[in-house]
């Protein structure tokens, strides 16, 4: 009796202990870093935008993890082909530390997106795992030294866990995306 006494003592203090210390979040490591940019090789300028359900999602507080870029407009026939995608790979990858990130840039009449429009978005495409944030064009610049030049829809940036820009293309190719995010998460 006194050894099965021990035994359920040490289980509730290893359970105390792991929830106090497993169940906060590890906050990633603060950005050391001083410039940033658009193009492979560079650490990605941090942004903020709403998601699909109204909250702020910052790119920096996501470091660490493996991160797809997608940059889409709503009218975009091969972004619509790319959103089906999306929570299949999140399926596969997401427990792994991965995550995949609509940026919706534009409408269907090439003005911003609202909440409402990112939250329809993930809706129709099914996207339950994974932000789809409500943007505008202020995150483009051509020249790529504060933002991302998004010269074609969809644009897509593969981020690596140490925030690199990793990777890159413009349009659609799910057979070389799944590369990409399968190299960067085996390392």
């Amino acid at each position: 009796m006194t050894l099965l006494r021990g035994l359920l003592l040490s289980l509730v203090i290893l359970g105390a202990s792991c929830e106090t210390k497993c169940s906060e979040p590890t906050p990633p490591p603060p950005v050391t870093w001083t410039e940033c940019g658009g193009m492979i090789g560079d650490h990605p300028c941090n942004f903020s935008f709403k998601d699909q359900e109204g909250n702020d999602w910052d790119l920096y507080a996501h470091r660490g993890s493996v991160i797809v870029l997608d940059f889409s407009s709503m009218w975009c026939g091969y972004c619509k082909i790319a959103a089906a995608d999306v929570q299949p790979v999140m399926d596969v990858y997401g427990s792994r530390g991965f995550i995949w990130v609509t940026v919706l840039i534009e409408d269907s009449s090439g003005n911003s997106v609202s909440v409402n429009e990112a939250k329809r978005w993930a809706n129709e495409y099914g996207i339950t795992s994974a932000p789809v944030l409500a943007a505008d064009d202020s995150i483009i610049d051509f020249s790529a030294e504060d933002g991302f030049p998004i010269g074609g829809w969809p644009t897509m940036a593969v981020i690596n866990r140490e925030m690199i820009i990793s990777q890159g293309i413009t349009g659609w190719n799910k057979q070389q995306m799944i590369e990409w995010i399968e190299s960067e998460i085996n390392g």
